[in-house]
């Protein structure tokens, strides 16, 4: 089983990194794949290309194990739909089963998404928590883990909830502390600091 975690990583930083990490184990899970979306359909568009998104995020992964990256979206262009992303790789994995990673928050949105009834028939969802975002299940709560079920036990159909220790990183906050002239290394890694400083990123938004 392997989770999917799509999105703009504008720029990748360290919380993501953390719930990354953090799925991966609490679901015994053999990988997390990024996927860096090539264009948003949730959010409004970066102005970084997405080949520097991809060059952060292939910095910020290479010294993570379990954690890859993805160019799936990035190589099929046009909007980023969870359910083609999800397709494509069933296509090319069969037998693996497929977890998708997200927000509280994009959750209770879920219902408006792109074919979200056949997104839960490719894959499991993985909801991390944020404090303040109360889930809203609607009409997926029966496809709700139940507290005697292991979501190992299912390839597809299953809502898990991982509960998330805090992070203050959010990459809109970091966008503007390097507008603002502020390093953000503390959410960044060196890596991707160094990228963002060498190409110039973020200092005119």
């Amino acid at each position: 089983m392997k989770a999917l975690f799509g999105g703009t990583f504008n720029p990748v930083h360290r919380g993501h990194l953390a719930l990354a990490r953090h799925v991966m184990q609490q679901f015994s899970l053999s990988t997390v794949d990024f996927i860096p979306s090539y264009l948003s359909v949730h959010r409004a568009q970066p102005q970084t290309p997405a080949t520097m998104r991809l060059q952060m995020l292939q910095l910020a992964l290479e010294p993570e194990p379990g954690l890859h990256v993805n160019r799936c979206e990035l190589e099929r262009g046009g909007p980023s739909y969870t359910v083609d992303t999800l397709r494509q790789i069933k296509q090319s994995e069969p037998v693996v089963s497929l977890c998708w990673l997200m927000g509280a928050d994009a959750f209770n949105h879920f219902a408006d998404w792109h074919r979200p009834d056949e997104i839960l028939q490719l894959a499991n969802l993985i909801v991390c928590s944020r404090p303040a975002v109360e889930l809203q299940p609607g009409r997926f709560q029966s496809s709700w883990l139940g507290s005697d079920e292991n979501l190992q036990d299912f390839s597809h159909g299953r809502i898990a909830v991982c509960e998330m220790p805090p992070s203050h990183c959010a990459s809109s906050d970091i966008r503007q502390q390097l507008a603002r002239g502020e390093s953000a290394a503390d959410c960044l890694p060196r890596p991707v600091l160094e990228f963002i400083r060498d190409n110039n990123l973020y200092i005119n938004e």
